[in-house]
Formats: structure tokens, sequence, C-alpha cells
């Protein structure tokens, strides 16, 4: 039986609807199951690093970056009935897709799992995942699901990859102390908070090496070449392409620059204390949500941000080891609840649901 995954990445998009979802194929392979992907052919699709994971991708055409539900829905059950039959689960991550999209799907699969965190249209699906953090969020999805759907909502149900799990069982006890910064604004990150970040390093004498810095990009990032060129001004600064090793990184770091979304949960899940930025709409109301818990620091939205905004981060993160430590116990805290998985929690439930038929 195979899975199918029906997800985008591109420059504008970003990477994170096709990395969480590249994080339940790990999980579902450990399990016994083949993904395929099934994309659009977007500037900075990120198909051949899927490929490199050991999955086949089958791709939509396109001509412009104009997402059309009809004309897509047709092309993916061509793809479909093409390749993947029979199907045991179609999983959509996509904020171009709804109910009616996923109507058309017929009965080409045995189960559809929607990925989303916008609440903002109808679902026919079976399992619906939010693995984000949101005020009365058990209503969050209130008359958009079928009845019998199952929600699994909150950072309790983190799609993360195997080494993720493996990190927060052997963390080590931070201290407070600032030896170590991690700067991750996503794979794409369109708005260059990157550059503004390493803007406010440079800032900082050459002679005063007190903290290591990794810096971290997509492949698809379009401002590779200046934020490359920065980097290699900077001594104690080391820059990451793709990086494969994000547990490894967060969990050897002692504060972040980042934005909201997937990676703010990665690093609240290591503990990694962070100042975040919100780079997309859609990242608002969640890192709202996990300042007002303690678990990160809120910067504002990218457009609010330039390299002051940093440099006063980095300080305070310097003169403050306490604030530090409250707030990496507060970041485990919000995904306490999977503290001791050992594997995904969304692959678990839809397993529990093909078992129960």
């Amino acid at each position: 039986m195979k899975i199918v995954f029906r997800t985008d990445a591109s420059s504008l998009i970003g990477s994170g609807h096709v990395m969480r979802c590249l994080a339940l194929a790990d999980s579902l392979r450990a399990n016994g199951f083949e993904s395929i992907f099934v994309c659009r052919r977007l500037q900075g699709h990120l198909g051949e690093y899927i490929r490199n994971k050991g999955y086949d991708v089958e791709w939509i055409e396109s001509n412009d970056d104009e997402f059309r539900p009809e004309s897509d829905a047709i092309m993916t059950k061509e793809i479909l009935a093409r390749v993947a039959s029979p199907i045991a689960w179609l999983i959509i991550d996509h904020y171009g897709i709804d109910r009616n999209w996923e109507i058309q799907m017929g009965s080409l699969a045995n189960r559809i799992l929607v990925i989303d965190d916008l609440a903002n249209r109808p679902h026919l699906c079976d399992i619906l995942v939010d693995q984000n953090a949101y005020e009365r969020m058990e209503s969050r999805y209130k008359d958009l699901l079928p009845p019998q759907c199952l929600q699994l909502l909150g950072p309790g149900y983190l799609l993360l990859r195997p080494s993720f799990y493996e990190a927060r069982k052997s963390l080590r006890a931070r201290d407070g102390s600032l030896r170590r910064l991690l700067v991750f604004f996503g794979g794409s990150d369109p708005t260059n908070e990157t550059a503004k970040a390493l803007r406010a390093l440079a800032r900082r004498a050459d002679d005063e090496p007190s903290f290591h810095t990794d810096v971290v990009i997509g492949s698809a990032n379009p401002y590779r070449g200046e934020v490359t060129a920065m980097c290699a001004e900077r001594p104690h600064a080391k820059l990451h392409v793709q990086a494969e090793n994000m547990a490894e990184l967060i969990a050897s770091a002692d504060f972040a620059l980042g934005a909201g979304g997937v990676a703010m949960w990665e690093r609240c899940y290591l503990g990694l204390p962070s100042a975040v930025t919100v780079v997309a709409d859609n990242q608002a109301a969640s890192v709202r949500c996990a300042a007002q818990t303690g678990a990160v620091a809120y910067l504002g939205e990218s457009a609010e941000t330039n390299a002051d905004t940093y440099a006063r981060a980095i300080e305070k993160a310097l003169e403050s080891p306490s604030e530090l430590l409250e707030m990496s116990k507060r970041a485990l805290e919000i995904t306490e609840s999977r503290a001791n998985r050992t594997e995904s929690p969304v692959a678990s439930a839809m397993l529990e649901m093909d078992r129960r038929g």
C-alpha cells in the first residue's frame, strides 16, 4: 500500500510544507509504507531534495505561480490513477486545497489526512493535523470538518524527524550562557531576515568571539549569494545550506534568532530559547500564543525588524541568562506531552485507524 503526499514548495511558498511532510513520510517508511510526492514544478520546488531523501516525485506542470484548484485536482487524479493504486492515505499539506478538491479524489484513496494551520476552509478528511498552539484551539475547526474526523491539535502532534526524538532524550542541561547562536529563518526566508541578523553580528568587533554562530538557509533561498558572502566575512560564523542535522544544531545552540512556523516548534521541542520574527501571516497567531506562555520572545513582523532589532535581542540574551533558562523551561513544557515519543504521534494515529478498519 502506498502513501501519496500532495504538497508544494517554492521560493515564495517556502519549504515548510514539504519539510513537515518529509518528517511524516520518514516515520511512515519505518512502518513499511512507500510514499510518493505530487508537486507543482515551481521555482525552488525542492524536487531533487525529496528524491535524495528516497521518495519519488510526480510533477504537475505549471506555467505560473497561480494555484488553480480545479485543474490541479484533475491532474492529481490522473497521476494517482497511473502510479499509486491502491492508495492507503492521501496526505494534503496545501493552503489552496479544500473540501471541493478533496471530494474529487473519490475512491482513489482509502483515507485522507490534511495538515493545516489556517482553519479558514472546510475539509473532507479522516484526520486533521494542526501542530500549532492557539487560544481556544479545540473549537478552531468547528463546522469545517466531518463529524467523524479525528483532530490532532497542538504541539503534542509535532511532525518531527526521528533525530528530534533521539535528541530530546539526551538533551544537555543549558546554563543560560550564550556560547552558540543559531540563525534560521526558514528555507526560503523571503524577507531576508538572515541578512539583517548578520548585519547585527557585524557590529560586534572581531575580537569579541564570545559565541559561535551557525547560520542555516535552504537551497531555495533567493539571497544565498549575499548570505554566503556575509558569513565569509565573519570568522566565528558557519553557513549551513539545506542542513540535514537540524536537531543537532538546535540541541547544541544556546539561543536562536528565527521565524515562526515549523522551525519554531522544532526549537521549542529541544528547549532552545529563541527570539522569533513572523515572516508570513499564517505564523502570527501561533507565535503570539507561544510568546504568551514564555516559550519564545516575540520580535514582531518582518516589516518591523532590522539589524537593530536583532542586535538588541542578542545583547539581551547575553545579559540575561536567567531569562534564557526560563524560556527554555517554558519551551520544553509546551511540548511536554510527547517528550518520550520514539516515533511520530501522527503516524501512530494513522496506523491505529488502519488497524481498526
